[in-house]
């Protein structure tokens, strides 16, 4: 699921194609450490307080809705153009901290990694073992999606295509939505 299109990926690949690695580097990083953000209170209990909330989720729900249609709202402003303005929208470090705790498709991933591969009792080995896998998975798929947005940019397909590019990152965006939530 890490490697599948959701918001971090979207936005990463979306990022990628507007501007370059090295500039990106601190957001990568904030997306990748966002995912421990929930994997540490799932591991420690919070799961049990979701089970048994419902306005909790509920709650989450439309927090994390608002959050990707500010995620679609980004991208179908962002400027594809290869000059770089600076009146484009930059994310900074906070900004990929918001990822994926705000993500339902983030929570669905970790919550299904507790549940489906640790039968037995959780312990803070297990959630350091989740923790740290998922934190070189992200580093590996996150930087490859940006990549993947880097390249088609050097090669200015963005430019030429960014219309159908957008309805793909948007397209992209609500399937993984869909999924999660139905």
């Amino acid at each position: 699921m890490v490697a599948s299109p959701g918001p971090a990926n979207v936005l990463l690949f979306a990022l990628g194609a507007k501007q370059n690695m090295k500039r990106s580097i601190p957001f990568i990083i904030s997306v990748v450490l966002s995912k421990q953000l929930i994997i540490w209170p799932i591991g420690l209990g919070v799961m049990i307080i979701d089970s048994v909330s419902n306005q909790y989720y509920l709650t989450m729900k439309v927090v994390s809705l608002i959050f990707i249609l500010w995620i679609g709202y980004k991208i179908v402003l962002m400027d594809f153009s290869l000059s770089n303005s600076t009146d484009s929208w930059r994310p900074k470090f906070y900004h990929g901290l918001m990822v994926h705790p705000l993500n339902p498709k983030a929570w669905l991933m970790v919550s299904l990694s507790f549940t489906s591969y640790h039968k037995s009792e959780v312990t803070l080995l297990t959630i350091l073992g989740i923790a740290a896998t998922f934190l070189l998975i992200q580093l590996l798929f996150h930087s490859a999606w940006f990549s993947a947005g880097s390249f088609l940019r050097k090669f200015e397909v963005i430019e030429r295509k960014k219309n159908l590019l957008k309805s793909i990152l948007i397209v992209s965006l609500v399937a993984s939505i869909f999924f999660t939530y139905i």
